[in-house]
């Protein structure tokens, strides 16, 4: 083992005292090590308080020094200390290591120990199987008469035997149904907990009334009526409704009400020039006036518009202002 040199050490004279600088006495000295000093004289490590303290005795013979040269020797307590080591890890697992064999290989170590195979060990009440000699296990005894249910009490090869039985049963059981798909022996069905949908071809119900609870005669069908006339044709249902505070010229609306409406709007111009009003619907112009003279009254005419059209009143030329705008609606 090299001697350690690291860095430098402050000594006094007549003082056991060494103090280091740039040291790492702990990992790098033990107590009985030889120092040597700045002095060239050698000293005994009595205490190591740090990595940059510790104590030598004698106390130091030389002149004091504050950054003197040094070393430490390691000496035989070393290998006394190992082979004290050794000697109580060969009192404490000698045995160990003797029975475990010479060899150091897996297959060694299982040759001493004779765990080749399950013979070297006491089997007892276990069992030491591998996977394949489990797969290959035959049911001796089983019975598959007792559909019972399964206890945590029985054997296993008991368990065996309820469930196979439970299993022939419930095939049987299900051998007696109707059979998934196409089936001609199904004649009627009753006593149904959920219904039939509409698209399995039922009425969604269960209390014998198909949609919208019609029973009866088809006039007192008020909900049915509803829905019809919400989809019968135009006109019917609707009012002329003044949407002029709704509306505006040069502005697209939307017909969202589901049927066709029929608009009429007037205007007027407000100067002497001349205007024309044009009327389009979904992007396409239907129909125009004209007037030449101021205070005249313009109408769009009566349109159509189709449900899910755009629609708007548009000036062509001059200035006009919005006196009425009036939808059947």
């Amino acid at each position: 083992m090299p001697w350690y040199k690291s860095g430098t050490v402050s000594v006094a004279l007549n003082s056991n005292a060494v103090i280091g600088t740039g040291t790492a006495f702990i990992s790098n000295g033990r107590v009985g090590d030889a120092f040597r000093g700045p002095d060239g004289g050698w000293y005994e490590i009595t205490n190591i308080a740090s990595d940059t303290a510790m104590s030598i005795s004698p106390n130091y013979q030389g002149p004091t020094n504050a950054a003197g040269v040094y070393a430490l020797a390691p000496m035989q307590g070393y290998v006394k200390d190992s082979a004290d080591a050794l000697r109580a890890l060969v009192n404490q697992f000698g045995g160990v290591l003797a029975v475990l064999g010479s060899t150091p290989t897996l297959v060694g170590v299982r040759t001493a120990l004779n765990l080749t195979d399950t013979d070297g060990l006491p089997e007892g009440t276990n069992k030491y199987y591998t996977d394949a000699r489990v797969r290959a296990a035959v049911l001796a005894g089983i019975i598959t008469t007792d559909s019972s249910a399964v206890m945590a009490t029985d054997e296993i090869i008991t368990a065996f035997g309820k469930l196979q039985a439970q299993a022939t049963a419930a095939a049987s059981s299900v051998a007696a149904k109707a059979a998934k798909g196409a089936n001609s022996d199904i004649t009627s069905l009753s006593a149904l907990s959920t219904p039939l949908s509409l698209g399995q071809g039922g009425t969604g119900r269960t209390d014998g009334l198909a949609w919208g609870g019609l029973k009866g005669a088809l006039s007192s069908q008020t909900d049915l009526q509803a829905a019809l006339d919400a989809k019968s044709a135009f006109g019917v249902g609707q009012t002329w409704q003044d949407m002029t505070a709704s509306r505006a010229l040069n502005t697209s609306f939307t017909n969202s009400t589901g049927k066709p409406i029929q608009i009429h709007v007037f205007g007027g111009p407000t100067s002497a020039a001349n205007v024309a009003y044009r009327v389009g619907i979904g992007g396409l112009f239907m129909t125009g006036t004209y007037s030449a003279g101021a205070s005249g009254y313009i109408s769009s005419g009566s349109i159509i518009v189709p449900p899910g059209a755009a629609y708007s009143v548009t000036l062509s030329t001059g200035s006009a202002a919005l006196i009425s705008w009036m939808e059947l609606r």
